[in-house]
Parts: C-alpha cells; sequence; structure tokens
C-alpha cells in the first residue's frame, strides 16, 4: 500500500511538470502573436506603389505651398485683353474675297495680309485719281493766269472766282482719292505710272494671333462687314467682380491666386491688382477689380473663367490641395515619399512575364487641417517635416485604398 502512494505521488508530480510546460509555451505563442500584430499595425501606415500604378490614376507628387487661407476675399472674373490689344477687323470697300491666307489660331504679323478684296469699283478709283491729278496742271495754269489778270486789272473776278474753285476742288479731290488708295493698301505714285489693280489687301493692324474668321472664299461684303479677329495675349490681365461687403478689403497692389475652371492640376497663379472700379456693375452688384498675370502662361486664354483669393493680409499657412489629405478612423493623413527609385513586386506581374517595377515608398503622416480656400487646406503637422519634403499632392485617396489592401493582405 505504501509503495502504491508513493508510486501515485510520483505521477502526480510528473503531471504537474506537464503542465506547466503547456502554459508556458502558450504564454510564448501569445506573446509572438502580439508583437507580429504590432509590426502589422506599423506596416499598415506605408505603402509601396510602382510608376505604373501612380501613372494610371493620375497620382501628383509636389511640395506644401504656403498660401494666405485665413485672410483673403474669394472673388470670380475671367481672363480679359485691354481693347488695344484686340482688333476686329472690317472690309473698307465693297467687294468679292478673292483669297484667304489664315486659319483661326494662325500666328501673324502687323501688316501681314490677312485675305484680298476685288471689284470693278477699285479700278474706278485708280482711275479718278489718274484723271483728277492729270488736270492739276491745266487747272493750276488757268488759275494762275486769271489771278494775274485780276490784279492787272483786266480780267474779270468772277472768272477768277470760277478758275479758282474748279483749281481748289480738283486739289481736294485729288487728296481724297490718295487717302483711300493708301488706306486701301495702294501706291498713289504707282498707281500713277499706270499699274492699275483690280484687288486690295485686308492687312492685320497688330501682331498677335487669328481668333475668328468670318468670311470665305467668294463671300461679297460691304464696308464695314467683320472679317476677322486677331488678339494680343501678351497683356493678358484678370477681370473679377468684388462684392460691396468685401469693397473694403481691397486695394491696388495686393496680391492674388487664382486658377482657372476645369483646371487639370491644382497650381495656382500669381497676380497683383493693378487697378479698381470706381462704380457698381448692377447685375450682379459688385465692382470690376483688374489684376496684372505676375508670370506669363502659354496655356492661359482670354475668356477664361477664373476663381482667385486676393491676399488682404501677408499671413501665410502650410497648404496642400484637398486631394492630397484623406480621413480614415476620424484621423486626417497626408503622404509623404521616402524612398524613390526602388523596386515593387506587382501581383500581376506573373501574368505580363514582368518581376518587378521601379516605383516609390509612401508613409501616411497624420496631420490636423485647418481653413479651406479654393481647393487648397490648411495642414498644422504633428510630427517634424522638412518643408522641402515631397508628398503626394493628387490621388491620396487611391493611396489609401493601396494601404488598406496590403493590410489585408497581411491578415492572410
Amino acid at each position: 500500500m505504501k509503495l502504491f502512494k508513493n508510486f501515485t505521488l510520483i505521477v502526480s508530480l510528473f503531471g504537474l511538470i506537464f503542465l506547466s510546460a503547456c502554459g508556458g509555451g502558450g504564454d510564448h505563442v501569445h506573446e509572438d502573436d502580439h508583437t507580429e500584430e504590432e509590426g502589422h499595425s506599423e506596416n499598415a501606415l506605408s505603402v509601396e506603389l510602382s510608376e505604373r500604378q501612380m501613372a494610371a490614376v493620375g497620382i501628383e507628387i509636389g511640395q506644401f505651398s504656403y498660401l494666405p487661407l485665413k485672410n483673403t476675399v474669394k472673388a470670380n472674373g475671367m481672363l480679359e485683353l485691354p481693347p488695344q490689344k484686340k482688333a476686329d477687323i472690317s472690309a473698307l470697300v465693297a467687294g468679292q474675297v478673292s483669297e484667304i491666307n489664315v486659319i483661326e489660331g494662325d500666328r501673324v504679323q502687323a501688316g501681314q495680309v490677312l485675305a484680298t478684296i476685288e471689284d470693278p469699283g477699285i479700278i474706278d478709283m485708280q482711275q479718278n485719281f489718274i484723271e483728277a491729278s492729270e488736270q492739276r496742271e491745266y487747272l493750276q495754269q488757268d488759275y494762275e493766269r486769271k489771278k494775274r489778270l485780276r490784279d492787272e486789272g483786266v480780267g474779270s473776278a468772277r472768272e477768277f472766282q470760277e478758275s479758282a474753285s474748279r483749281y481748289r476742288s480738283n486739289e481736294a479731290r485729288i487728296s481724297g482719292l490718295r487717302s483711300k488708295l493708301e488706306l486701301l493698301g495702294l501706291n498713289p505714285e504707282q498707281v500713277m505710272e499706270g499699274e492699275i489693280r483690280s484687288r486690295v489687301p485686308v492687312r492685320s493692324p497688330l501682331e498677335g494671333f487669328v481668333r475668328v474668321v468670318e468670311v470665305n472664299t467668294g463671300s461679297y461684303i460691304t464696308p464695314g462687314d467683320h472679317m476677322f479677329e486677331v488678339v494680343d495675349n501678351s497683356e493678358l490681365h484678370i477681370d473679377l467682380m468684388v462684392y460691396e461687403r468685401d469693397l473694403h478689403r481691397v486695394k491696388e497692389g495686393q496680391s492674388l491666386y487664382f486658377r482657372y475652371s476645369n483646371q487639370p492640376t491644382s497650381e495656382l497663379y500669381k497676380g497683383e491688382i493693378f487697378a479698381v472700379g470706381k462704380a457698381f456693375e448692377q447685375n450682379p452688384k459688385a465692382v470690376r477689380v483688374h489684376a496684372h498675370l505676375m508670370e506669363k502662361q502659354s496655356n492661359l486664354l482670354p475668356g477664361m473663367y477664373v476663381e482667385a483669393m486676393i491676399v488682404t493680409d501677408e499671413e501665410t499657412v502650410l497648404s496642400l490641395p484637398e486631394e492630397a489629405v484623406v480621413s480614415d478612423g476620424g484621423q486626417s493623413y497626408i503622404f509623404m515619399v521616402e524612398e524613390e527609385g526602388g523596386h515593387v513586386e506587382m501581383e500581376e506581374a506573373s501574368d505580363s512575364g514582368e518581376q518587378e517595377h521601379h516605383g516609390m515608398h509612401l508613409r501616411a503622416v497624420p496631420v490636423v487641417t485647418g481653413t479651406s480656400e479654393e481647393g487648397y487646406v490648411e495642414i498644422r503637422l504633428l510630427e517634424e517635416i522638412a518643408a522641402e519634403s515631397q508628398v503626394i499632392t493628387k490621388g491620396a485617396f487611391f493611396v489609401l485604398s493601396e494601404m488598406r489592401k496590403g493590410e489585408g493582405g497581411h491578415d492572410h
């Protein structure tokens, strides 16, 4: 009996040791799982994207901007040209359009021939000029002879007056016909030499681009009919409408930032106010404000609608386009480029035979957002980041989706 009790005690001790060993092993596995979970959470704040992925969805990379989002006046308007930089070209003489040398969008120089007009009336005008010029010598000699006779008391005063009238009328006719010929682009001296032309050129009065062509070859036009419009975009400026409630905050010399409607990028252009209107427009009741463009931009054209922020205070804040910020779980994030030029393995690469693509490593950075104006939002950083850091400025939502997709992959 005593031997049986000792055997039972030994078996019990072995059982306790075995259970203790199993329990310790379970705690170790749980700790490893916890460590792996923490590592997974950290990896979930970053993602790697290939250049092909980024190009496919239009992801853009840029830097922070410093904009006066808190101290601005919003205004809408359009890009305009001063009157002296626009030319409506009309016909000066009736006739048929025999030739057109330009199309819409062509660049032209001042004095360049845009079209030609032909008509028998052009020939008649030159003939009349020659006839009047040929009569000049006879009428002048007759006038001088009768003036001399009158001065000597021999000639009739009436005959002198008639001769003087015919001479002066002819001189006025010659002068008028000469001016008409020059206005039509014909050389009076060449006409006197017998070079009679049936066509006259229509020339551009300024250098610029042909904006409108309103005639066809063979069209018959009369004086004043509109034929072309030529514009010189070198002095393009902004016309904005500022409402009465904001007018006291706007003055000459202030800077502004603007972008045009349907702009494909988030880029802002800079301008400066050079004139503030002195009267209200009735519909809507607002004052017209004019601003220069600070930088020449080839993609800006007259008539484009713009949205502007007039700077009323020089205080600026760190900002990014709204498309650069995403919200997840109540927290706002931006994505910073940490590595560029690495390699990213693609799941679909096996189908195409490709192994890897150059790409970027992006890290989610938590931020707090502030004032939002004209597509830009104030950014308050929660960690120190260099102002020149490269960040995603467009397509952050896609980056977030890819980051969450990668998070799901770790669970498997």
